[in-house]
């Protein structure tokens, strides 16, 4: 199984030839060619997840993959699917385990939106715009972490590596830093990783790890 990062937040799994697809976006990066897709992963609402252009444009090329989302941006979304916590998916020989709710809060006590996270096959944890950890939840092999946001701080996204203790985690949410802030974000995400005995990998776009 193969995980792809593409701008932001999306990121591309890969097993069999079959790929799942989270957060499919566009900034100054055009997206790959997707192709043999089944299913497309929303994490809630945000134009800089959901952009339905893009999505529109990935669907026309996988015409049977299924989109899951948030029931607040079902409507948004053509032929979409709800998807709440605990729910489990099963789909072109994946299994997708739901968790999460809501968006971490910008302003403190405002929920701005409903977010969705997701474990693929056990291994892999998105939790989307949030900090939260799917039950059960401890050494998956790659934790997506939000780097750089209004919402969050580096301290969180290294206690969240603390507690999940994954073998790898890979900084996320970071197309609003410059390469110097990135930088500077990465060696602190780093100095919790090596507490826990994780490898960072800090990937670039298009740029990958084996699972």
């Amino acid at each position: 199984m193969k995980f792809t990062k593409l701008e932001h937040s999306g990121c591309v799994v890969e097993k069999d030839g079959l790929k799942i697809v989270c957060d499919p976006v566009e900034f100054e990066r055009g997206l790959p060619d997707l192709e043999n897709v089944v299913a497309i992963i929303i994490t809630h609402k945000h134009g800089d997840h959901l952009q339905l252009e893009k999505l529109l444009a990935v669907l026309d090329k996988n015409l049977e993959a299924r989109v899951f989302t948030t029931e607040d941006a079902i409507d948004e979304i053509p032929n979409s699917e709800v998807v709440k916590t605990g729910d489990v998916v099963n789909v072109g020989g994946f299994e997708l385990k739901f968790f999460g709710e809501n968006h971490a809060e910008i302003v403190p006590g405002k929920i701005p939106c409903q977010n969705i996270g997701v474990v693929i096959d056990g291994k892999i944890v998105n939790p989307g715009d949030s900090f939260d950890i799917p039950s059960n939840m401890i050494h998956p092999e790659i934790l997506l972490v939000p780097s750089a946001a209004p919402w969050c701080k580096v301290s969180e996204g290294m206690e969240y590596i603390k507690v999940v203790k994954p073998k790898v985690t890979v900084p996320v949410h970071n197309a609003v830093l410059s390469e110097l802030g990135n930088g500077f974000n990465n060696n602190w995400l780093r100095v919790a990783c090596e507490e826990v005995g994780a490898e960072l990998a800090s990937l670039g776009i298009g740029e990958g790890v084996e699972v």
